[in-house]
């Protein structure tokens, strides 16, 4: 058992977890952020009586395009799918390159081809 849990819970392994999760969450609040920033727009006070009708500086004023409700929605779905969209990438890079690495390369013959084992075993 102590030797499954020191294969299991390795150093390599806990950073490539705190990798993955810190790559994936970050790019999941950027694209949340970029929800609300994209469903937003700044605006100068129009003239009224809160300014003195103009006299007074012009403060700026958020206009949101949507109902808070649904950009609040609609960040945290874009937000969870380019989340695990990164985690799926990072994942399946990784395990490809555990699989490249685990093919064994093919034998050369003289001349510096590689022999086709196949068309060989034909021609015989």
């Amino acid at each position: 058992m102590n030797d499954f849990l020191k294969a299991t819970f390795t150093r390599q392994k806990f950073q490539g977890l705190f990798l993955n999760t810190a790559l994936g969450n970050f790019a999941g609040y950027v694209a949340g952020s970029l929800v609300t920033f994209a469903s937003t727009r700044n605006a100068l006070e129009g003239r009224a009586i809160r300014n003195l009708f103009g006299l007074l500086p012009r403060k700026k004023v958020v206009l949101h395009l949507l109902p808070h409700w649904l950009e609040w929605l609609l960040a945290l779905m874009l937000g969870f799918l380019v989340m695990e969209a990164v985690r799926y990438c990072l994942n399946h890079y990784a395990r490809a390159a555990i699989l490249a690495a685990s093919r064994p390369e093919p034998r050369a013959e003289e001349g510096g081809q590689a022999r086709d084992r196949i068309r060989s075993s034909r021609a015989v």
